[in-house]
């Protein structure tokens, strides 16, 4: 059994900081990093689960599950959770799981793309005082580091740079990738929230 008291984000300091200079440039007229963060963290993982449970239904993917039971404590108050968590997707042929996953990255380098033209054009709308001037290039460069996380994973599947493994059990075959002898599921390399 897992007990969780607080948020997850929360026992991160790297998130944590994040999330108030996000807000902190917010308040600067500068709303491109939170409505990223948003779309990126929220909307396209929501988006992705709904394609690949289309995909499941018409037979395309196999859906690996994890089932956990966790105890919340909801203003003190112990509450049993049962979770399912979404695993890395197997698909029938490599060339599908290659499809599958460069679509992926390219929706969420265009995703991206658009977080960063966003906020060139408020910058460019706010007189640039020194510290507007500065909080946008810090939310520049904190939306070009994942913009670049992203271009690499797309080169990876371009040329094939992945392991894959074969499932038996679901007849298909997963993707990983292997960074400095880690090695990161495809799924949670593309839903990766920086």
């Amino acid at each position: 059994m897992n007990y969780q008291t607080t948020a997850l984000w929360f026992y991160s300091p790297y998130h944590l900081l994040l999330l108030f200079a996000v807000i902190a440039a917010t308040f600067l007229g500068l709303s491109a990093p939170i409505l990223y963060f948003l779309v990126i963290g929220v909307l396209f993982p929501v988006l992705v689960s709904m394609r690949l449970h289309i995909l499941s239904e018409n037979g395309q993917a196999t859906l690996m599950k994890e089932r956990e039971e966790w105890m919340v404590y909801v203003q003190g108050i112990p509450v049993h959770e049962k979770r399912a968590s979404l695993k890395n997707p197997c698909f029938s042929t490599p060339e599908r799981l290659r499809q599958f996953f460069m679509r992926g990255f390219i929706a969420r380098a265009l995703i991206q793309l658009a977080a960063i033209a966003m906020l060139i054009d408020q910058a460019r709308a706010n007189p640039l005082v020194s510290y507007e001037g500065l909080a946008a290039g810090i939310m520049l460069i904190l939306l070009l580091i994942p913009l670049y996380r992203t271009a690499r994973a797309i080169s990876d599947v371009h040329a094939e740079k992945w392991a894959l493994q074969e499932i038996d059990a679901a007849t298909g075959y997963q993707a990983y990738f292997v960074d400095n002898k880690q090695v990161k599921t495809a799924l949670d390399r593309m839903l990766a929230v920086p």
